[in-house]
């Protein structure tokens, strides 16, 4: 959590006649004790190469997780230049004023802004980055480019970046290749999609130039602002000030009791949390946690303590809680989030706090490897896929990266067998369906065997059943003309003459139900027949001696 940088500091001074002033520009807080323009003109070196290392991202207005709080002391009797460092919720960091920054200072600045606001990018190239920005020095707008950092004579990693952003041949082509390396392109396709050389050319170029031992310099535009008139100095407070000189002591590595102790009544949240970092540092856990506690109950607005805290108590529940509190303070801190994940115990909540962590710190490889293997547990593999890309993208620890690959590898296998098992999970699932359905439809049927059955019950088995009698099919047919149509009560009697000359007689019991067939119709108007028309008549022999008659008609076919 803590990026110790080991620092002699000489006794800090801070007496009652020191007037101290405070400037803030972007993330950057600066309080001196040596007047106005000092202060103004470390400020201003720091936006400067703030703006320019942007510039080379292609990212306006660089963001840093935690502020900068930097001292400017008006003697270097009161204080040794102290590197930037996590100290509480802040980069504390010490100058002196009048002195150029060191190359090694402004060196772990640019780091911070570059692991900040970037991806990834191989190593050389962010070495050479930080090289390069730790020597550039401001004169109000006009920044000068280019100077040699100690040791550069053997430095290809600055001499690399040197090259490229000096060299009128490649003017503004850094951009590009740092773009396409942020993405994770590989280092050949980048170089040559940026200066049409490969990378090897140009190693070559920027050894040649560290042969030559002749380093120009070059003078650039900066971000146009004016320290005079764009930094406003304010007065500070006695009390921010004792804060900032115990965090800048803490910073150096220094024992910091001595400036966080008389702290305790009048500032107790950062005194505690103080006191907490240094107990951590010593191992003292319990000493450490009963001070972050303090920090806490005294009001702490400190993402760090509350973390420090969560990570030092064995309730989970108060961990949880307090876990999120510190994610509420620093909105860009993915730490809270990695630790609700380690905690959590639900998959799908431990994926989310994963990804957010993720993507707040998208140069974390750990965050994304363990995104990863909750994406490919809930066998969402296209997701898993682009996480294990992004672990690698992100580790610099060659042994990881290897195993990353393999896990990478691995994938499509698993892929492709969970496609298979899906599969025949959903064609048993569709035989269950049908079998289902075939089940539900003969149940509905019996169902309603059984309503019917109890509606109408089973007869009587005692009950003698009787046949129905279903008449015969005509036995008699006679073709001919009616002659004469006979109305005797209910019932009407044909007289049929057959063309040979024989008339045959017959009853039509029901004629309105008389089965007429062929076209037309039969008109059974009782006295002489109309126009005689032919007919055959089917009938059932059958003698009626009272009205004469051969049979009962069933048919008549017209013709």
């Amino acid at each position: 959590m803590l990026r110790w940088l080991p620092l002699i500091l000489i006794p800090l001074l801070a007496s009652a006649e020191d007037r101290w002033i405070e400037i803030r520009s972007g993330p950057s807080q600066v309080f001196s004790n040596a007047g106005d323009r000092p202060a103004r003109e470390v400020l201003n070196e720091l936006e400067q190469v703030r703006y320019l290392v942007g510039a080379a991202l292609g990212k306006e207005d660089l963001k840093s997780t935690w502020p900068f709080r930097v001292l400017v002391f008006k003697a270097a009797q009161q204080t040794a230049p102290v590197i930037p460092a996590l100290a509480r919720d802040t980069y504390a960091a010490a100058l002196v004023a009048n002195t150029p920054i060191r190359p090694k200072w402004l060196r772990e600045y640019v780091r911070i802004l570059i692991e900040a606001n970037s991806g990834r990018m191989p190593e050389a190239i962010e070495s050479g980055m930080e090289e390069f920005y730790s020597t550039a020095q401001a004169n109000g707008t006009k920044v000068t480019l280019g100077a040699p950092p100690p040791g550069a004579a053997s430095n290809l990693d600055w001499a690399r970046i040197d090259l490229l952003a000096t060299s009128p041949e490649y003017a503004g082509r850094l951009r590009v290749l740092l773009y396409n390396l942020e993405r994770g392109a590989d280092r050949e396709p980048a170089f040559r999609d940026a200066f049409m050389k490969t990378a090897a050319e140009i190693d070559r170029q920027a050894a040649a130039l560290l042969q030559s031992g002749n380093f120009p310099t070059v003078t650039v535009g900066g971000r146009p602002l004016n320290p005079q008139r764009d930094f406003t100095p304010q007065p500070a407070e006695r009390m921010p000030v004792s804060i900032a000189l115990a965090d800048v002591r803490l910073a150096g590595g220094e024992d910091a009791r001595r400036e966080y102790q008389p702290l305790v009544s009048s500032a107790p949240a950062e005194a505690h949390e103080g006191l907490g970092l240094i107990a951590l540092r010593e191992k003292r856990e319990d000493q450490a946690r009963e001070e972050f506690a303090a920090a806490i109950e005294a009001g702490s607005k400190s993402a760090g303590a509350w973390v420090h805290s969560a990570l030092l108590d064995p309730d989970p529940v108060k961990a949880r809680a307090a876990l999120q509190q510190a994610a509420e303070l620093n909105t860009s801190w993915a730490e809270p989030y990695a630790a609700l994940a380690d905690i959590e115990t639900d998959p799908s909540r431990k994926l989310q706090w994963f990804k957010t962590a993720a993507s707040l710190d998208p140069r974390n490889a750990a965050y994304w490897v363990g995104a990863a293997e909750l994406y490919q547990s809930h066998n969402e593999y296209p997701e898993a896929a682009k996480a294990w890309a992004a672990a690698e993208d992100a580790s610099v620890d060659e042994a990881e990266r290897e195993r990353i690959r393999a896990a990478r590898r691995d994938i499509e296998a698993h892929r492709l067998e969970y496609e298979a098992a899906e599969r025949k999970r959903l064609e048993d699932e569709r035989q269950r369906d049908l079998e289902r359905v075939k089940d539900a439809a003969l149940a509905e049927v019996r169902a309603a065997e059984d309503r019917a059955n109890r509606a109408h019950p089973l007869a009587n088995p005692n009950i003698k059943i009787v046949p129905m009698e279903i008449p015969d099919a005509p036995a008699g047919k006679v073709k001919g003309k009616i002659s004469q149509i006979d109305c005797v009560g209910r019932v009407v009697r044909l007289t049929v003459r057959t063309p040979d000359g024989k008339v045959v007689r017959l009853l039509i019991s029901d004629a309105q139900n008389l089965a007429v067939l062929g076209g037309g119709e039969l008109s059974l108007k009782c006295g002489a027949a109309p126009p005689a028309r032919t007919v055959s008549i089917e009938y059932q022999p059958k003698a009626n001696a009272k009205l004469g008659t051969a049979g009962e008609v069933v048919t008549v076919t017209c013709e």
